[in-house]
């Protein structure tokens, strides 16, 4: 016999994704009010669970910052292994990996505004890995421009590549709304091509 779900002794279904769910709405959190100002009440409110049981799920409001920023790596980095599998050619992938960036970027605003703001609430020893893996994205991309301008040197090249994400980072997770998706985009990626052609 089915349950009466408005019994007082009906089983609790919970959703199966409340990981994901918690994870999702502290992105927003964090985004729009930063990680200090967040607590984990406000977490739990906006998943319509109790702030203690969000520790069912995550240790530390830390520790759901820390799985944002493991998120965003494992983002960016499947934004390159998109890029590479298009083209081998130097400047073909420079120019894949700026529109892999960009299409990420813009998709996903929110987690990438996190990543660059709030991740150094970090403590050190947590944040130096996830900085050590994200560094490795950009060193692709520093790979990819001195095989382009072998005139380069790595520290010159790194400096251009640093530019053109922070640029892209930017005006992706700051849209106004006053570009379509397409033309912002498009225009996105012609700045940051541009910086990566800047003279040195």
């Amino acid at each position: 016999m089915a349950a009466d779900p408005l019994r007082s002794d009906a089983p609790i279904t919970r959703p199966p994704n409340r990981r994901e769910l918690i994870l999702d709405a502290a992105i927003d959190l964090f985004r729009e009010r930063g990680y200090p100002a967040t607590s984990v009440d406000d977490i739990g409110k906006a998943v319509d669970v109790s702030g203690p049981a969000i520790y069912r799920h995550f240790a530390s409001k830390e520790e759901i910052l820390l799985e944002a920023i493991k998120l965003a790596a494992d983002e960016v980095h499947a934004a390159n292994d998109e890029a590479r599998e298009s083209t081998d050619d130097p400047r073909s992938l420079l120019e894949a990996y700026i529109g892999a960036y960009v299409a990420c970027a813009l998709e996903r605003s929110a987690l990438i505004a996190v990543w660059t703001s709030e991740a150094r609430h970090l403590s050190s020893e947590r944040r130096s890995p996830m900085s050590r893996r994200l560094r490795a994205w950009s060193t692709e991309w520093v790979d990819a421009l001195t095989a382009t301008r072998t005139a380069l040197e790595p520290d010159q090249a790194r400096i251009l590549v640093t530019g053109a994400i922070g640029l892209i980072t930017s005006l992706a997770t700051n849209d106004d709304g006053s570009l379509t998706r397409d033309e912002l985009s498009a225009t996105i990626a012609a700045m940051a091509l541009a910086t990566l052609d800047t003279p040195l």
